[in-house]
């Protein structure tokens, strides 16, 4: 097979884990890497990732990087932003995305985003792990029922360990009235799990015709005091609910809670969190089937490098998929590909 050109669209932390998995395996070459902020360009990638330069000088010029000859660009945007993604597309590049690419059928850019394709005969694929490995578990766990009434997805993310900015973002330290006066925008987001919900009603079968959307807000049982500074009362937990509805039920759901730790929020909210695990999937049905999953790791990167391998993993199978949007559905079962001595990519 001949070796895979790649692009990394941003270089945050998922990215940089993505370079080093990059530059470490067989078959696989970075030749190039769009930047968003300024003081990032014309450094060169492998130190940004933390490793020796690899001879690939970063840029924040968009039509000098959709000039570079390339199989596959590595999209990790902190918003869908399908007007960076359509000229991708249209260029001749496949797009792997951790925040785009599920199930943009609803939106207004649809049809441009299939003429990209076309144009390009290049592939979207949207993958992670929630969404993405979420979606996935609920197709599988499905399989083993004759009839589906609702599936529920439940996950569980500790963040004090992540940066001070994402800290920032999603409002932990604020009170609750602060957070609801821009709640619209700071958790904008998270819309995109709707998608997810519609795609998992319609590839189950299960009817559908409204949505629905939901943030609660858990208050600080004791201070914390590191990267942020969260007051006693002020926002430790986040609850985030996307339904797909039928005659104003829920038929497919997923929740995501984030909280600082255990300690810092009351049991209750901890009493709703998956049974096992980091992911419980619940189908109800005839039989009902649960699944609970869990990523774990001694380094708290588990959600960086987990989302980020997945997205490195389904590179060659996109690169061979037929043109067009793909779903897992479309792909073969994923699995851990060779990626040659990793021993740099754990850095």
């Amino acid at each position: 097979m001949d070796t895979i050109r790649i692009i990394q669209w941003f270089t945050g932390e998922i990215a940089r884990h993505q370079i080093r998995v990059i530059a470490a395996a067989p078959g696989m070459e970075l030749v190039g890497a769009f930047v968003f902020h300024a003081g990032k360009a014309g450094r060169d990638a492998g130190e940004l990732a933390g490793i020796e330069p690899l001879g690939v000088t970063t840029t924040d010029n968009m039509d000098d990087i959709l000039a570079l000859d390339a199989d596959v660009v590595l999209y990790n945007p902190p918003l869908e932003r399908y007007d960076e993604i359509i000229p991708i597309l249209a260029s001749g590049k496949n797009v792997i995305s951790i925040m785009a690419g599920w199930n943009p059928t609803g939106k207004s850019c649809y049809a441009d985003i299939v003429a990209a394709c076309e144009k390009g005969q290049s592939s979207l694929y949207g993958t992670g792990l929630n969404p993405g490995l979420t979606y996935e578990l609920a197709l599988l766990a499905s399989s083993c029922c004759i009839e589906v009434d609702s599936v529920y997805i439940k996950t569980c993310e500790q963040q004090a360990s992540l940066s001070e900015v994402f800290l920032q973002h999603f409002g932990f330290g604020k009170t609750e009235e602060e957070l609801r006066s821009n709640e619209d925008t700071t958790y904008a987001i998270f819309h995109n799990l709707m998608d997810i919900t519609d795609l998992i009603a319609d590839k189950i079968g299960l009817p559908r015709d409204g949505r629905s959307f939901d943030v609660d807000y858990e208050p600080a049982v004791m201070e914390y005091r590191d990267k942020v500074v969260v007051e006693k009362g002020s926002m430790a937990g986040l609850l985030i609910r996307a339904s797909t509805t039928s005659g104003g039920e829920p038929v497919a759901t997923i929740e995501v809670r984030f909280l600082l730790g255990d300690e810092y929020v009351s049991p209750g909210f901890l009493a709703g969190r998956p049974k096992a695990g980091w992911v419980e999937v619940d189908v109800r049905g005839t039989p009902g089937s649960r699944i609970c999953h869990e990523v774990y790791m001694e380094r708290d990167v588990i959600g960086t490098w987990s989302t980020g391998t997945r997205a490195v993993n389904a590179i060659p199978h996109v690169v061979a998929a037929r043109p067009g949007l793909l779903s897992p559905l479309d792909l073969p079962l994923q699995h851990k590909l060779d990626l040659g001595d990793q021993s740099r990519a754990r850095r």
